[in-house]
Formats: structure tokens, C-alpha cells, sequence
């Protein structure tokens, strides 16, 4: 698949190089010069910087007829097409460009600028009759979109005595999936909806686990009657007791993305982000997490939506079903830092009821506002912490102090969450997978049970 590609387009103009248009201003000054002042050996010295530039002219680039200039009338457009890995293999992702050169051109100059790399010049040769080719790969340390590549080009000609101008640059991007792991145990919100589902209800019906035994009332099926039970405690003639069961329902989750802004685990990072010496960032983390909590609920038949605290419209409705999950990781892997200033102090909307998962660093007062809204709403609320940890070996002394002074703000935000009734899962690099499954499964228990097991 072609990733980016270049139509067909004009010869470009063909210049002398700069040595060459010093040479032709020296001559024609010295010349000039040797004329006015009459000093004929100034005369001299000047002619063989003319002859020199004006034999480079004649030897400039022709057209395949040899009837006109290249720069004049093209005769071979000049395609550009650049083809890319579709999915990252080691890690990386390869490249290949692709230049059909017109007759005259002896080489192309390259100048490659691969994610988080350098700007770097190649010069390719170019062969009378084949196209120039030349194959990179570039890793991809994060996931989510990014540019992988771009590429410009100018073309050399009589032995390197014509440039034509610069040109391009063709690109490719890509949108890299991050890697998410499977949820042993699910947390449920306080109440279930629908009248189907995966988990028992506190509602009696069908479906579910035993819930009482009752008197029969109209609307109560036949079989559900137990004839022991009956036996025993009926008093008066017709009088008939029934197993009843709990109803099943689904869960609807809402899981919320911070894509304000994207930190690394170097510190040092995060004023110029550079993504080879951050290191995982939060955005890393946020997209793995969401996809692992999207894929864990819809697994078991349950409800989820996205949306983004920092960019309101984006947005994916709740749903369930394969379609719906492809739908979710698409949108997930899609997030991108918006970097939106906080403008607005209103959560996003929530289907009452749900739980609300809100995946965020927690590093300004925006994400712990709105996440003690949705619990002053009555939702269950769990924040996803997702800051990786700091390394802050090559920070300055005044940078070092202002990173504790944003650590100690944010675990202030922490504290003021779990008061006001947020459950908190860390979900970084250091926090292991048994460690997390094992946090999960505490959220998890019923609410009484987890209350006695913190007394």
C-alpha cells in the first residue's frame, strides 16, 4: 500500500550550484574591473571563471530529444511514490522510496527525517533506465498516531555542477495499535440496566442465582413452584410457595481518556517532548489500560462508551458486540495529546447509573474535579492512574524541586479523590500485572465485603 505518493509532476528548474554563481559574479566584477582600469592581466584572471561557468551551461541537463533545455520543456515527469509497513514487526516499521528520474539525472539527494531521529542527507545514484530506490526502517517506541517518515528530494545533474530545487516532502503516517491484556475480574457499577444480561440483579427473575422462596401471585410461572417447600409451610388450601431467582442484567461502563497532554517517564521531556528519550509516556499507558478495560467489559457482554475529558466531541455512544469493540480500539488507538486548554468545568454526560472509568495523570485539577462529579452523581467512579514512573537523574536542581512540588499537588488531588468516595487503581509501569489483577479483584467483591476487609 502506498503510503504517500507524489503525482506526476514537472521537471524542476535546474540552477548552477553556488560555487558556480560565485565563480560567474567574481568573473564578470574582475573583468569589469580589468576593462575600467585598463590592467589587462585583471582581464585575464577573470575570462577562465566565465569559460568555466558558461562550459557548466552548456553541459546542464537536456531533454531526452536534445531539443530543449530540461528547465524550458519537461520530457519525462519525475513520480515520486513512498510504500510503508502496514504493522510493526521488532518494533520497527520499513520504508521504501521509490523516484522515477528523467534522462540526465545522475544522482538524488535525500534528506530523511524519520520519527525522533535527526534530519540525515543521503545521495542515491541513478542508473539510465531504472528508478532510484532507497529502504529505511524506523521504530516505533509508542503506539497511537504519529508521522513515521517524511522525505524530501532534489535532483543532481552533470556531475554535480546542476541542482534542481528542493521538492516534496512525501510522508507516511501511521496509527499503531497499542498491546492490551486480558481482565480476569470486572468491577460493576451499583446498578445494573437492561432486562438481559451477564450479571444477577438485585431484581427477582429469571436467569439468575436463588433469591427467595415466596408465596405464588399472579404472573409467577408453574414451574417455579416447590412442591416441598409447599408441603411445609402451606396453611391453607391452594396456598403454593415458588423458587424465585435473580434477574440478569448488563453493566454500562464509560470509560473516560485525559488526552490533555502526554508525559514520559523522563521528566526531562516533558516541557519538549522528544519520543526516544521520553520513554513510555501516559498516553502509552492510557491507551493500553482503556483498551483492556473496553475489551475485558465487552467480553463478557456488557455495555461500553468512550469519551475524551479534554475534547468533548469525541465521543463512541454505547454499545456492545464485536463491531462495537473494533470500533472502540480504532478510536482508542486514534488518541492523540489535544493539548486543550481547559476551558470548561462540565463532565461529560454519563447514562445514569453506569460506572465511569477515568484514565488520567492527574496532574491539574480538571480530572479530579470532574471525577468528584460523577461520584456526587451517584456513580461508582474509578480513577485509572496512568503516570509512569518519574526518572529525573538529568534534571537540574530547579527542576528536580519543581517536579516534587507537581508531585505533592497531585497526591494532594489523590487524597481529596479517595475522600470523596473515587476508587483508585494505579495502572503504571511499576505496578505489576498480578499486583493489578489483584486490585481488581478487590474492587470487585461487594461493597460490604471490601469495607470488612479494610476494618
Amino acid at each position: 500500500m502506498s503510503a504517500g505518493s507524489g503525482p506526476a509532476a514537472p521537471h524542476p528548474r535546474w540552477r548552477l550550484t553556488v560555487g558556480q554563481t560565485g565563480a560567474v559574479i567574481v568573473g564578470i566584477v574582475t573583468v569589469a574591473a580589468g576593462i575600467v582600469s585598463g590592467h589587462a592581466d585583471a582581464v585575464v584572471m577573470g575570462l577562465p571563471l566565465l569559460i568555466l561557468a558558461a562550459w557548466a551551461w552548456d553541459r546542464r541537463p537536456r531533454a531526452a530529444s536534445g531539443e530543449q533545455a530540461m528547465d524550458a520543456a519537461p520530457s519525462a515527469p519525475t513520480t515520486v511514490e513512498l510504500i510503508g509497513d502496514r504493522t510493526p514487526r521488532d518494533g520497527a516499521l520499513g520504508y521504501r522510496l521509490r523516484l522515477d528520474a528523467a534522462p540526465g539525472v545522475e544522482a538524488v539527494q535525500l534528506r530523511v527525517l524519520e520519527l525522533g531521529v535527526r534530519p540525515r542527507v543521503h545521495v542515491v545514484a541513478s542508473s539510465p533506465g531504472r528508478p532510484v530506490e532507497f529502504r529505511g526502517r524506523v521504530r516505533t517506541p509508542h503506539s497511537g498516531p504519529q508521522r513515521v517518515v517524511a522525505i524530501e528530494w532534489r535532483l543532481v545533474a552533470s556531475g554535480g555542477a546542476f541542482l534542481s530545487d528542493i521538492d516534496g516532502p512525501v510522508s507516511f503516517d501511521r496509527t499503531i495499535t497499542p498491546a492490551f491484556a486480558p481482565i480476569g475480574a470486572l468491577p460493576l457499577p451499583r446498578r445494573l440496566t437492561g432486562m438481559t444480561g451477564s450479571h444477577d440483579s438485585s431484581r427477582p427473575g429469571d436467569g439468575g442465582d436463588f433469591h427467595d422462596i415466596d408465596r405464588f401471585r399472579p404472573g409467577d410461572r408453574l414451574r417455579r413452584i416447590d412442591w416441598k417447600t409447599t408441603a411445609r409451610l402451606a396453611r391453607d388450601p391452594g396456598e403454593l410457595y415458588v423458587r424465585r431467582t435473580r434477574a440478569q442484567a448488563d453493566a454500562t461502563v464509560f470509560v473516560i481518556i485525559d488526552s490533555a497532554d502526554d508525559v514520559g517517564e523522563n521528566v526531562d521531556t516533558w516541557a519538549v517532548f522528544n519520543p526516544v528519550e521520553s520513554g513510555t509516556t501516559s498516553l502509552d499507558v492510557t491507551r493500553s489500560a482503556a483498551s483492556s478495560i473496553a475489551a475485558g467489559y465487552l467480553r463478557q457482554g456488557d455495555r461500553v462508551a468512550l469519551t475524551d475529558l479534554a475534547v468533548p466531541g469525541r465521543v463512541v455512544r454505547p454499545g456492545a458486540g464485536t463491531r462495537h469493540l473494533d470500533r472502540l480500539l480504532r478510536s482508542i488507538a486514534a488518541t492523540a495529546p489535544s493539548g486543550a486548554q481547559r476551558t470548561t468545568r462540565r463532565a461529560p454526560l454519563v447514562t445514569p447509573g453506569a460506572a465511569v472509568f477515568l484514565l488520567s495523570t492527574f496532574l491539574d485539577d480538571h480530572p479530579a474535579v470532574a471525577a468528584l462529579q460523577f461520584a456526587a452523581s451517584g456513580h461508582r467512579v474509578i480513577a485509572v492512574d496512568v503516570l509512569p514512573p518519574a526518572r529525573t537523574d538529568t534534571l537540574t536542581t530547579e527542576r528536580r524541586i519543581a517536579h516534587r512540588l507537581i508531585m505533592m499537588d497531585r497526591a494532594n488531588r489523590l487524597t481529596a479523590l479517595a475522600r470523596g468516595g473515587v476508587e483508585l487503581l494505579p495502572w503504571g509501569l511499576d505496578v505489576i500485572d498480578a499486583e493489578r489483577e489483584a486490585m481488581l479483584l478487590s474492587l470487585s467483591r461487594p461493597r460490604q465485603q471490601r469495607a470488612g476487609a479494610v476494618r
